[in-house]
């Protein structure tokens, strides 16, 4: 199926020119938007964002024995987080320090807290815990900076 030519091809600066606009346009609509929702009277107060200072941590856990994990989730995670925690099953891969690299049925474990010490020194604690526990290498540390709301 050919497509017509609406003299576009003898004129490629036309291409620029509808971009230029296009984008201007965009431009114009977002910023539009943008101070039409801070200026609204209905807009949702009651639910503050909490300071972005708070982080994401993701652990990776290699598995173990449903019962072990439920116990060192009760005894060793829980206590440090009451306020809540997510738990993920997952499949991954592992290569030991001997080089072999393993599939590994894995568990992660999200939490969102402050950016703080007390924070930071309860999830070593955890991490150190489990590899002394279940012989495991390593546990898997990953933090991102949030911006979370409740």
């Amino acid at each position: 199926m050919a497509i017509p030519d609406i003299g576009f091809s003898r004129h490629p600066l036309r291409y620029s020119a509808i971009a230029v606009v296009v984008c201007l346009c965009c431009g114009c609509l977002n910023v539009q938007v943008e101070s039409h929702r801070s200026a609204s009277p209905t807009a949702r107060t009651d639910r503050p964002v909490v300071p972005a200072d708070w982080i994401r941590t993701e652990l990776y856990f290699g598995r173990v024995p449903e019962d072990d994990w439920k116990y060192f989730l009760d005894s060793q995670i829980t206590p440090r987080f009451p306020d809540g925690l997510t738990v993920l099953d997952a499949k991954g891969q592992w290569r030991a320090k001997d080089g072999v690299i393993h599939d590994v049925p894995t568990r992660i474990l999200v939490i969102l807290h402050p950016n703080d010490s007390t924070s930071d020194r309860s999830l070593e604690e955890i991490r150190r815990a489990y590899t002394t526990e279940f012989h495991h290498e390593s546990v898997l540390r990953a933090d991102n900076p949030a911006k979370v709301r409740f």
